[in-house]
């Protein structure tokens, strides 16, 4: 029996040209490309981590780091665009980009600083 929760998520999807597919539960093999692809964004976002030794509480922020790079780097589903420049119909900035987990120094501001006071603290950069 089709919920009305459901019927308005039929409608929807068919108003919006939206193919909807369904696979049986706990069978990733039925979703093979999104299952390498989630496989892809966690073991870079666990190769970040590795890599500068980062503590596990900084999980979410390497896996959004991972994806942010993935949908800006070509691929070969997309005939060598990128899922960014695929969506919005033009090539990504890159310039923004830095390395995640480099160490950074965050300015100081206030009135508070006396003359020889440190004007900056040192923190870690995560986001790229």
């Amino acid at each position: 029996m089709v919920s009305s929760t459901q019927n308005q998520f039929i409608l929807f999807c068919n108003e919006h040209g939206i193919k909807h597919y369904t696979t049986t539960p706990y069978t990733p093999q039925q979703n093979g490309v999104v299952e390498r692809r989630n496989q892809m964004v966690v073991e870079m976002a666990r190769c970040m981590m590795k890599s500068k030794g980062v503590p596990a509480q900084f999980w979410g922020e390497a896996v959004n780091s991972a994806a942010y790079i993935l949908n800006r780097s070509p691929t070969k589903s997309l005939e060598e665009k990128t899922p960014y420049e695929a969506w919005y119909g033009r090539k990504p900035s890159v310039g923004h980009l830095r390395v995640f987990g480099s160490r950074v120094h965050v300015k100081t501001v206030g009135s508070h600083l006396k003359k020889l006071s440190n004007r900056s603290k040192k923190m870690v950069f995560f986001w790229v």
